[in-house]
């Protein structure tokens, strides 16, 4: 199936300067980004179709037979399809780290990549729940879902041969297709068979070192009736007291990585019995409210008992359907949690997993902050389905402030 609506295909050339004993030379490489925005994808389990969003970046490097591709990153999400189980929700699917194997063919203008990709819908969730934290950690606040992986077969055929001398438009654009060729880890198989063709009208180039990316980010606020007070009975309130600090902190310690959070407009769910949450209430609450393109942090007054999570709690991290559950009573000291648990939805471990020792990645408690400290380790890694790249492009330099 082919369509044109919404498709961008953009090559980026990044000069990186090395300046050694006094001289400089420069040493460039490129970025092909290729964002997909509501095109259709083919299920075969199902016999049904997905609207997909997301993003393909390769990088370009310069040879001496012309140049040599290497793909970053895959990130896509899909609308949910109805299965013999139930309805998926939101589908993910992203690339494994140094899984890419990808060839050029300069004669056709074909790149051709395979690599593993990691399946999530919250249907897996629902059925088989999450994988606990390991037992011992100081802070038990990351719950991973079960995923399955499957290998991706990408082509991309351009138009034009790019090069990286100068800014200008490729004419022409190119043609994509993915497909799902295999299964290598299953969980519930309800959807393993995915794949899509499109055309991409814009292929540009221009000089940058990082490209911003974004990611939405939903806030969900309690609202209910006090039963004390002047007004008790009488007027209704709302948690979210914490929300404007968090929220900045959060917003301070991501754009250290390129990483802007775009906080939307808060909703509410109307359940006072939420406003103090114990462990077996979260997935009621977390089922209150669901946006396929924003990560959804809940803001209750604390947990109970206090500190069962330290100052919050991150599910399905790393997926495109990852939810935080943040407490208000987190002020005034651990000012970074939301921030803490937001690196969870993108992926990051505590440390030393894939994430840095002494970071703001490293587990706190509840009567302590975590560090306002972030590493190029951190930025590399965090990643989620629902990250994006803005246009215009915006162009960005990275400012960690630790090793």
């Amino acid at each position: 199936m082919t369509g044109r609506a919404g498709i961008v295909f953009v090559l980026l050339v990044a000069a990186v300067f090395l300046v050694t004993g006094g001289t400089v030379s420069a040493a460039e490489d490129g970025m092909l980004v290729l964002q997909i925005k509501q095109q259709t994808a083919k299920v075969a389990e199902v016999s049904g179709q997905t609207r997909t969003n997301g993003e393909v970046i390769f990088r370009m490097i310069p040879a001496a037979k012309g140049p040599r591709f290497q793909l970053a990153t895959f990130r896509m999400t899909g609308s949910s399809v109805k299965t013999k189980k139930g309805e998926s929700g939101t589908i993910s699917l992203m690339l494994k780290p140094n899984s890419a194997k990808s060839s050029y063919d300069a004669k056709a203008k074909i790149i051709t990549s395979e690599f593993q990709a990691e399946l999530h819908y919250p249907l897996i969730d629902k059925i088989k729940g999450f994988k606990a934290p390991k037992e011992g950690e100081r802070e038990r606040d990351d719950f991973r879902s079960y995923t399955e992986t499957v290998t991706v077969k990408l082509t991309v055929k351009l138009k034009e041969t790019p090069t990286l001398d100068k800014q200008r438009k490729l004419e022409g654009g190119a043609d994509v297709a993915f497909s799902t060729v295999a299964t290598r880890e299953r969980v519930l198989g309800e959807i393993l068979q995915l794949s899509s063709a499109f055309k991409v009208v814009d292929v540009v180039i221009f000089p940058t070192f990082y490209l911003k990316q974004s990611l939405n980010i939903q806030p969900v606020f309690i609202r209910y009736t006090p039963a004390e007070g002047c007004f008790g009975g009488s007027t209704t309130a709302t948690t979210g007291g914490s929300y404007a600090t968090l929220r900045d902190k959060s917003i301070e310690m991501w754009n250290r990585c390129c990483i802007g959070l775009n906080f939307l407009s808060p909703v509410y769910v109307d359940n006072g019995n939420y406003r103090i949450l114990t462990s077996a209430e979260e997935a009621g609450l977390m089922a209150e409210y669901d946006d396929p393109n924003a990560v959804e942090v809940f803001f209750v007054e604390i947990g109970d008992p206090i500190g069962i999570h330290g100052g919050g709690v991150s599910y399905s991290s790393g997926t495109a359907n990852a939810k935080v559950i943040t407490y208000d009573t987190n002020l005034p000291i651990n000012l970074y949690n939301l921030a803490h648990e937001l690196g969870h939805s993108m992926g990051l471990y505590h440390p030393p997993g894939n994430s840095t020792v002494g970071s703001l990645m490293e587990p706190s408690g509840f009567c302590a902050d975590n560090p306002a400290l972030m590493s190029a380790l951190n930025c590399d890694n965090a990643s989620n389905p629902m990250m994006y790249t803005g246009m215009p492009f915006t162009l960005c330099t990275r400012k960690t402030n630790m090793p």
